[in-house]
């Protein structure tokens, strides 16, 4: 009777350890194009795990030198389904093979990142991937996700009736000044 649950015990042990292991090697930046210095990589890797963590949420960014002869969308599509993240997430893939981005969201992301949503995320991201100012753009992505989910499980996500605010520039600022003034 000893052994049988001694085996049984070690078989739930191996059960959840590979369980574990599957998911830890899950990670929130695969950057297969190279884009990030070793430091950049590492410090956006602990920002996507700790913002996944928090809102139990996997925010995951992918670079890639190609698809494969996949669509972007096919292939952030199935890159997210197959590689062992949460069932609610959000995945920025960049190809460097199509000079082309997507975003895939599954779950929860689903009802935190809308169309409107994703129109304006794209806006304040893509200009930095257009200069190859690579890290800016997944910080700013990364930043993009946190905010939206937390606005999401206000039970009311961003969409095109409620959109962040930008916040005016110096010349709008002095544009303003001077027309009062005058």
């Amino acid at each position: 009777m000893k052994r049988k649950l001694f085996a049984l015990m070690l078989i739930l042990c191996l059960i959840a350890g590979l369980t574990l292991t599957a998911y830890a090697s899950s990670s929130h930046l695969v950057d297969s194009a190279g884009l990030l210095t070793g430091t950049e990589a590492a410090n956006l890797e602990a920002k996507l795990s700790k913002i996944s963590d928090r809102h139990n949420v996997d925010i995951v960014i992918v670079t890639a030198d190609s698809t494969d002869g996949k669509s972007p969308m096919e292939f952030a599509d199935d890159y997210y389904d197959y590689n062992g993240y949460r069932a609610d997430g959000i995945l920025l893939l960049v190809s460097m093979e199509d000079s082309d981005w997507w975003i895939s969201t599954a779950g929860y992301g689903i009802t935190a990142v809308t169309d409107a949503g994703l129109n304006y995320m794209s806006d304040q991201f893509v200009p930095y991937l257009s200069d190859e100012e690579f890290a800016q753009a997944f910080e700013k992505f990364a930043d993009l996700c946190d905010e939206f989910i937390t606005q999401a499980k206000t039970g009311d996500p961003y969409d095109s009736h409620n959109l962040p605010k930008e916040p005016f520039s110096l010349v709008t600022n002095l544009l303003i000044a001077f027309g009062i003034g005058l």
